[in-house]
């Protein structure tokens, strides 16, 4: 794991203050002066790797961000069938729901490390000619930016709040509405621009930090969500023609080695940044998480992904249970989250590009039938329309990249989530707005259908 989290963890937790409406009742930014806090190259560091580990926080990456998602798939069971957990598969999710508001608060928590970064490095003498530190910059503003896509994602319009808090900050400074989808998307895409100008590639633990090929797969992901196809076909072409990154001929070894030749942005957790997840997703450790019997059927019989991603195994009283295969790494539980990965990118590039086209190419069949291949299935010889390739591209991806968090929201770009999964309304293709959040901001409105 990357050396920097072990040294700056609380100087980190520090900078992860959160900014919006429900962090007003909390301390402001601790007794620390942001502006003198920032003073070169190394505290900028710091900093920066705060926003990092904020990440790998249990309501975040750590364990909400695979969950939530992955329960309004229908891919996730739970051992007592809690409410809250089982509001998100059955469309139904309370306003007051927990899960909701640890995801937008963790989420706004780290877009506040983020603003800390881009509003107060660029103040350090001599910041023109620093180059490092001018990545460090970069880098917030991807985290920034990867923030921002998860939430408008899963709510849609929301408060775009692009400064930092600090000890002035007033309540009402901080009781902003929701800006319009649009507005959101054109400010991620924005700071992932500057991103570009990060070092290419990585290799090993640094695959933990962003660089210029990750900004790239994010951003190609960003304008397929946007419905800017070309774009997204043309960033995603760049990524699978980097001789760095290629599709490892086991599919299992994506997760039982960390940061591989496949691996573009992976979170990096260790004994001292445990992975909440694992901790209770697995036989012998807590029993908390499962797979659900219904996710099986969803493989061909011949889909060598599908044992290890289900994966059977004995519980503590001998009884044989469903465990998400891909999370296995518990004792101790070390175990990286792939972010951004080759195989999601070929199949980015699969639909954008047939999408840019108006045709599927062969481009884009190729594309899709590396994965496919990979999975230990028969290439797709044609796929007919446009409608019905960038299906054929969804199930394929559902597959490929189940607990991943992805289905679920490529399900409701789509209009996947109504035909596949049986959701009643398309108002329940975003999240309620936490209630905690509408009561103290009453500029905020709730999204309709709850």
């Amino acid at each position: 794991m990357i050396t920097f989290f072990k040294k700056s963890f609380i100087i980190g937790i520090v900078l992860c203050t959160f900014s919006c409406d429900s962090f007003i009742e909390k301390q402001p930014i601790d007794q620390l002066s942001q502006n003198t806090f920032f003073t070169d190259v190394a505290t900028t560091r710091t900093a920066v790797i705060g926003v990092y580990r904020s990440l790998t926080s249990s309501f975040s990456y750590g364990q909400a961000f695979i969950v939530i998602p992955e329960f309004a798939a229908g891919h996730m069971a739970h051992i007592s069938s809690f409410p809250e957990y089982v509001e998100y598969q059955n469309f139904n999710i309370r306003i007051d729901n927990p899960w909701s508001l640890n995801i937008w608060t963790a989420s706004y928590s780290t877009i506040n490390a983020a603003n800390n970064i881009i509003f107060f490095a660029p103040q350090i003498e001599g910041y023109g000619a620093m180059n490092d530190l001018q990545n460090l910059v970069r880098e917030a503003r991807f985290l920034r930016a990867l923030s921002y896509f998860n939430l408008v994602r899963a709510w849609g319009a929301v408060p775009l709040i692009l400064t930092p808090t600090s000890r002035e900050t007033t309540s009402g400074d901080l009781r902003v509405a929701r800006n319009p989808v649009e507005e959101v998307y054109a400010a991620i895409i924005s700071d992932l621009t500057q991103a570009l100008d990060l070092p290419l590639t990585s290799s090993g633990s640094g695959k933990g930090r962003a660089t210029g090929m990750a900004a790239r797969a994010l951003l190609s992901k960003v304008h397929l969500y946007a419905g800017n196809w070309n774009v997204a076909a043309s960033l995603a072409e760049e990524v699978i023609a980097n001789n760095t990154y290629t599709l490892i001929g086991d599919f299992s070894a994506i997760w039982l080695m960390e940061n591989s030749q496949e691996s573009i942005f992976e979170l990096q957790f260790d004994q001292q940044t445990p992975n909440s997840f694992v901790q209770n997703a697995n036989p012998g450790s807590r029993q908390e998480f499962f797979a659900n019997e219904a996710a099986l059927a969803i493989f061909e019989e011949n889909d060598v992904r599908r044992d290890f991603t289900i994966r059977r195994a004995a519980d503590n009283t001998g009884r044989e249970q469903l465990y998400v295969g891909k999370y296995r790494s518990f004792n101790p539980p070390g175990q990286n989250v792939p972010i951004l990965r080759l195989g999601e990118v070929f199949l980015i590039h699969a639909e954008a590009s047939a999408k840019a086209a108006s045709s599927v190419s062969a481009a884009s069949l190729a594309s899709l039938n590396a994965v496919r291949e990979r999975a230990g299935l028969d290439p797709v010889e044609s796929a007919g329309s446009v409608e019905a390739f960038t299906r054929l591209v969804q199930e394929e991806k559902r597959r490929e990249m189940m607990f991943e968090f992805e289905t679920w929201f490529d399900f409701t770009r789509t209009g996947l989530a109504s035909t596949i999964l049986g959701v009643p309304s398309t108002q329940k293709y975003l999240f309620p707005i936490p209630q905690l959040e509408l009561d103290l901001n009453r500029n905020l409105l709730q999204n309709p259908g709850y």
